[in-house]
């Protein structure tokens, strides 16, 4: 006898429920969303600080050479502060000994550099003479360029200015940014430890207060020894400028080594600022053209051997940058502050690179606390407490 259940209706065909998207019709997820907002308001962040710098820079420039010279400067009064000497008197010795100095340069290079812009139009009478081809090409190409431009513009004339008064708010402008970048590198160093230690009170946190303490030791001790090692550096490019110049004749020898070692703190520009300088030098003699080149090329090889040889064996690994990001800051902060901001990029850079791995190794440190466990966090607080004074 057959089953009852065989003589049942086949059963209608029913579709299959379609898989559930990870996100419904395409749309942002929360996370995703968070992660957006986010870096939105870090770019507009970066974006309002640029302008605010610009817009200061006569006070943002001076204020943060200041700061960064006062990180290097550190050292030398925490050793003299360690042999009993007050901290404000370290920080003033320290300070004055720089303002001689560099009146003391300054004095040596005066007379060198009159010299020199006497003779500036003879260099570039010289310069015409033997690039006279040179020249006539580049006049055409800029002929050829104004014509396809279209040369009816209207032209603008800047020259109706006094230049007296230029010059007097020019003069007013750096002697303003000069006091204050002196008193701000005076103050850092006066009372750096006492904001060290309020800025540590600040953070809320064992593991926060652990991080912004070695943060602060950490970029001290870089900008310090990457600032001690490159004027090393730029002191043997300056003896090796010395001896081109007197190699070849050119008078004040000193002014050319002098001049490369101030010109090697600026990175791509300086040592083609010098080599240029030496190849200008060398066509006021009446030789060829290929003996009055010898010491720009001389000058530009010695360069290439320090920039790829010498400087990332001497800095070392820990303290080298890569190029790109180098050159993206130079330019940068060349734009935005001219050549002090030029100069001032590397140790920005560095400040900015310290910070990151602090926050990750800050971030890293704070995952593994929440993996271990809950904590006492009145014993926290107070060993915290107890750290950031102690340090």
């Amino acid at each position: 006898m057959l089953n009852v259940s065989a003589w049942k209706p086949f059963p209608r065909y029913m579709a299959e429920p379609e898989a559930e998207e990870s996100s419904a019709g395409g749309e942002i997820s929360p996370q995703e969303h968070d992660l957006i907002v986010r870096y939105a308001i870090v770019g507009i962040f970066i974006i309002l600080a640029t302008v605010a710098l610009y817009l200061t820079r006569v006070i943002a420039l001076p204020v943060t050479a200041g700061v960064i010279f006062g990180l290097v400067l550190g050292p030398p009064v925490d050793a003299m502060v360690r042999r009993g000497v007050p901290q404000h008197l370290a920080a003033g010795i320290v300070v004055l000994l720089g303002v001689l100095l560099l009146l003391l340069l300054i004095g040596t290079l005066t007379v060198p550099i009159a010299a020199w812009s006497d003779q500036f139009p003879k260099m570039v009478t010289a310069l015409k003479l033997k690039l006279v081809g040179v020249l006539a090409f580049m006049e055409e190409f800029k002929q050829v360029a104004g014509d396809i431009a279209g040369g009816d513009g209207a032209k603008v004339s800047v020259s109706d200015g006094n230049p007296l008064v230029s010059i007097a708010i020019s003069s007013t402008t750096a002697a303003g940014g000069l006091l204050i970048f002196v008193a701000t590198v005076y103050f850092w160093l006066a009372t750096r430890r006492d904001l060290k230690a309020r800025f540590l009170r600040l953070c809320f946190g064992r593991d926060a207060r652990r991080s912004a303490g070695s943060f602060f030791s950490e970029i001290e001790t870089r900008a310090a020894r990457y600032f001690g090692l490159v004027t090393l550096i730029n002191l043997g490019m300056g003896l090796v400028g010395t001896v081109i110049a007197g190699l070849a004749g050119l008078p004040y020898p000193v002014f050319w080594g002098a001049l490369a070692f101030f010109l090697n703190y600026l990175a791509f520009i300086g040592p083609i600022m010098v080599t240029v300088a030496f190849f200008a030098a060398g066509l006021l003699s009446p030789s060829s053209l290929l003996v009055a080149a010898w010491p720009a090329a001389a000058y530009f090889i010695v360069h290439l051997v320090e920039g790829n040889v010498v400087t990332p064996i001497v800095v070392g690994r820990r303290l080298t940058i890569s190029p790109f990001l180098v050159f993206i800051s130079f330019i940068f902060w060349l734009w935005l502050w001219g050549p002090i901001g030029a100069v001032l990029s590397t140790p920005i850079l560095l400040v900015a690179l310290v910070a990151r791995e602090e926050f990750v190794r800050y971030r890293r440190a704070v995952r593994e606390a929440a993996q271990e466990g809950p904590v006492d966090h009145a014993e926290e607080r107070s060993a915290g407490t107890a750290t950031a004074l102690a340090r």
